[in-house]
């Protein structure tokens, strides 16, 4: 079903490597268009070579890291394991559990808030999942009804009238007046009886109470809907060998367009004293190669961020990956639309002791891979395709 939604609004279904250029146009099934045909395989030196199974590529290809002997000494906690598919929530729930990790604790929490009215706000815009705050409106809504009947039988019982089943039934069906469901096929058409002036005083108090429960049901699904969206992805593990510090993103979407892009990498570690040689925790900012972490420019292709781990002012030119605990990454930006851009990643060594903790493999579990920092070297992603007019292999051309 998700697919065909996706095909309807005209979002990506596509699966597989391209065995057609994606300028190949073909008549859809119900959907107008289809583009060149997809198929399972596996790129080797820019080639696409066509496999019937997934599985039977995988098995031509191994792991998407080239490790060179690495593979050869005993790896940390899940270091050779292999990625199965795509995890975009990864760095999302890297990030929450790490905040979950973390407690504050003294005579009273309460103190830490600025108000009661701007901690609930809080929750309602921003932690409260949107399927919890559709239910709470339902649930909310349900409670005016049902408060409303309760009150106007109340007030008709004190105005003489029998109180029973049928008297309640009658006010709960007014009741439903405080949520605009007034149709003729719920009253008809019969005459009845004018609600007095405690019933009309009642009906306007439920009714202003309704608005206002609407204004801020209102003001909160645009509040949320002015939250940023999620426009950058990062690569599920990072990579350091002798030379770098290699983190890969992409951005998600094929219209978003990122200006003024700025990367930060930060390293908690253990650093090399130049003086006693001795090694001791603490926290670096790490320099971008050749950018300084600033791009003018990112668009819809896969972006490697890398620091050079043999510059002479690099932290890391008698630090190794076994001295590392944590590598943080920072992305800011503003997209084609004017939005803000924020995005953050953090990669753990296998071997390091958070990752062999307890607790932290507990919070994973075996299914979900955390996100980690391996050693070796990335394969290369991009490839030529063939000429999209003739279909001839393609060939590079000297600039004039």
């Amino acid at each position: 079903l998700e697919r065909w939604m996706r095909r309807m609004w005209g979002l990506p279904t596509g699966q597989g490597l391209w065995a057609e250029h994606p300028s190949v146009v073909r008549p859809g099934l119900f959907f107008g268009k289809t583009f060149g045909r997809r198929a399972p395989g596996f790129v080797k030196r820019g080639v696409m070579h066509e496999t019937a199974t997934w599985e039977e590529a995988d098995r031509e290809t191994g792991s998407g890291l080239d490790g060179g002997t690495v593979s050869k000494r005993i790896g940390g906690y899940r270091e050779f394991e292999k990625r199965r598919g795509y995890d975009l929530r990864l760095h999302r729930f890297d990030l929450r559990q790490q905040m979950r990790l973390q407690f504050a604790e003294g005579r009273d929490d309460a103190l830490r808030s600025v108000s009661l009215g701007e901690d609930l706000w809080h929750i309602l815009t921003v932690d409260m999942s949107l399927l919890r705050l559709l239910l709470l409106e339902i649930y909310t809504e349900f409670f005016f009804i049902l408060i409303g009947a309760v009150l106007l039988t109340l007030v008709a019982a004190a105005e003489g009238a029998n109180l029973d089943s049928t008297l309640f039934g009658e006010k709960l069906l007014l009741s439903f007046t405080t949520v605009r469901i007034s149709t003729d096929s719920v009253y008809g058409w019969e005459e009845k009886a004018p609600s007095s002036k405690p019933e009309i005083i009642v009906l306007a108090l439920l009714g202003w109470f309704h608005w206002l429960l609407l204004s801020v049901a209102g003001a909160i699904i645009v509040t949320r809907a002015l939250k940023p969206l999620q426009q950058v992805a990062f690569a599920p593990d990072a990579i350091m060998n002798d030379s770098e510090i290699s983190v890969r993103l992409i951005t998600l979407r094929q219209s978003v367009i990122l200006y003024d892009v700025h990367v930060y990498m930060k390293l908690i570690a253990a650093f090399k004293d130049p003086e006693t040689g001795a090694y001791t925790g603490g926290l670096r900012h790490l320099e971008i190669a050749h950018t300084k972490g600033h791009y003018g420019l990112f668009k819809h292709y896969p972006m490697t961020v890398k620091h050079d781990v043999t510059a002479p002012d690099s932290p890391l030119r008698d630090t190794t990956v076994d001295h590392i605990m944590l590598l943080e990454v920072t992305v800011t930006a503003t997209d084609n639309n004017g939005n803000p851009v924020f995005a953050a990643a953090n990669y753990m060594p296998p071997n390091s002791h958070i990752v062999n903790s307890s607790s932290f493999q507990g919070a994973y579990g075996e299914e979900k891979l955390y996100p980690r920092l391996l050693r070796g070297r990335w394969r290369d992603q991009m490839r030529p395709f063939k000429e999209a007019n003739t279909g001839a292999p393609f060939k590079a051309t000297d600039m004039p």
